[in-house]
């Protein structure tokens, strides 16, 4: 072995906590970024004017480009070389989040949050590589992918609380800017510390099409479902969107079946524990951002919380998560894998149960068992989900399978916001457009249907009189849109629940 190898591959060994230090704190923002945004809705509608279909678009925006190039990124990680590929994902993660924490208008934001998603796909793959590649023994290996995942997880669960404390002291920018500082150190330490690793040949191109067919019909199908409520249903745009996104995955569909490195291997979804475990992984996550969207807003809207005590009153479902994940290995012991699942969703679907009773009136304590019982059932079943996943694959298909299934919650988390917002923009509209007051607004009337926040901007135009029943009016309007779009997240998760327990037999391991 030449000993610039030997140099090479002693010095990797050397600095290898070091350098899963490095990549947990990367995956700790990119994670950050999937729930840092939410306590933030409410500022940016009264700062910015944002409507609601803009604040769907400030999350989703994320979320589309993340999960499009997530599953294309794992194919460029040997192409590019691991460490490269990941110093590169978190320079451009790092350089958007300073032009999201700069810009002044939401248009200008959704398109820096997009390029931030960019960076995200490129820099998660890359890290789960280099840890498989920096520790070899059995015992640090375990530990290493703990660590691994935890900082994914504690991404997610710190988020809205640190988001509630910079809001408390900074602008809203602050909860961009925090990225940039911690993306430079991230970039020069790893330079140091990551092994200095080559490109690999690669048999087969990189599905470049496949990936741009994906991206752009989840962005078509978003576009459509989000601007239906303000254009309506019916209105040519959204039904030319609808169909031309449907279209494209469509052709995606039938281009992975054809091309011979596909970013998806539709052969997996044969197997039938795989598709639903996968479709239940995406189902609750779609749930769990739709519900997040909407009661953030709430939290604050309604009951007139800071950023900083939402983020505090939003703390107990991560710690639930965290109770069920740990759970999750002696639930599945005990009970088997199947009636594991069956608990989770259970738990998740009384949970939003309850959380759809919420009325104007409601205090957060009502919100608490609602609260707690989706985060303990979400904490059981993703764990379970995930290793049904990965019992129902072949040996040579886990890695394909583990990316799909990440790549699917993505989709999920953005069609969530999507629907569930669109549903809550919708039902909110209706009751203002019925109210008896609604024609006395004139030419303020589109602003009040944009958001609370809008309506409360119309509002100190108006009368005292008057600026106190639109508020109201307002309030009412938005818990009635929270209910119906939280009761689907109910409907939905028990029809989920039904299919796992008809399709699958008790002896099954799922």
């Amino acid at each position: 072995m030449p000993a610039t190898v030997v140099r090479e591959t002693s010095r990797t060994h050397r600095l290898r906590w070091s350098a899963l230090a490095v990549l947990a704190l990367g995956l700790f923002i990119a994670s950050l970024d999937n729930t840092i945004l939410n306590v933030a809705l409410p500022t940016l509608a009264r700062e910015l004017h944002a409507s609601t279909d803009q604040l769907q678009w400030t999350v989703d925006a994320y979320q589309i480009t993340y999960a499009g190039l997530l599953l294309v990124a794992g194919g460029l990680v040997d192409r590019w070389g691991r460490s490269r590929t990941f110093l590169v994902g978190t320079a451009v993660f790092g350089s958007f989040s300073l032009m999201a924490g700069l810009v002044g208008t939401t248009g200008l934001l959704i398109s820096a949050r997009a390029l931030m998603g960019v960076g995200a796909a490129l820099l998660a793959p890359s890290t789960l590589a280099l840890v498989s590649s920096l520790f070899s023994d059995p015992k640090e290996r375990t530990v290493a992918f703990a660590l691994w995942s935890g900082a994914n997880g504690a991404g997610g669960a710190v988020g809205p609380l640190l988001s509630g404390v910079l809001l408390e002291h900074f602008s809203w920018g602050s909860i961009f800017l925090i990225n940039v500082p911690l993306a430079v150190g991230i970039v020069v330490f790893g330079f140091f510390v990551l092994p200095h690793s080559r490109p690999r040949p690669v048999a087969g191109g990189v599905d470049y099409l496949g990936a741009v067919l994906s991206t752009v019909a989840l962005a078509l199908i978003c576009w459509a479902v989000i601007s239906a409520p303000g254009l309506g249903a019916g209105n040519v745009l959204v039904i030319g969107a609808a169909i031309g996104g449907l279209s494209l995955l469509a052709a995606f569909i039938y281009w992975e079946s054809r091309v011979p490195a596909p970013l998806l291997r539709l052969s997996l979804f044969k197997i039938r524990t795989f598709s639903v475990a996968v479709g239940v992984s995406g189902l609750v996550t779609a749930a769990g951002a739709g519900a997040l969207f909407v009661l953030t807003q709430y939290l604050q809207f309604i009951l007139d919380y800071t950023p900083m005590q939402t983020g505090i009153r939003v703390l107990p479902i991560a710690v639930a998560m965290l109770v069920g994940a740990v759970s999750a290995p002696r639930f599945i012991d005990l009970v088997q894998l199947k009636v594991t699942v069956l608990i989770g969703l259970l738990c998740v679907g009384i949970g939003y149960g309850w959380l759809a009773t919420t009325s104007d009136s409601s205090a957060f304590g009502h919100l608490l068992p609602g609260v707690v019982l989706f985060g303990l059932g979400a904490g059981l079943l993703v764990p379970a989900a995930t290793q049904a996943v990965m019992d129902a694959l072949p040996p040579d298909a886990t890695g394909a399978g583990s990316a799909t299934n990440t790549a699917l919650m993505q989709v999920g988390s953005a069609l969530g916001v999507a629907v569930i917002g669109s549903l809550l923009a919708a039902r909110y509209r209706g009751v203002m457009m019925s109210s008896s007051i609604w024609d006395q607004l004139g030419d303020l009337q589109s602003v009040a249907l944009e958001s609370v926040a809008g309506a409360a901007r119309v509002a100190e135009q108006l009368t005292a009189e008057l600026g106190a029943q639109l508020n109201q009016l307002a309030g009412h309007a938005f818990v009635a849109g929270m209910q119906i779009s939280l009761l689907v997240c109910t409907i939905a998760v028990f029809a989920a629940l039904i299919a796992v327990f008809v399709l699958y037999p008790r002896d099954r391991r799922f």
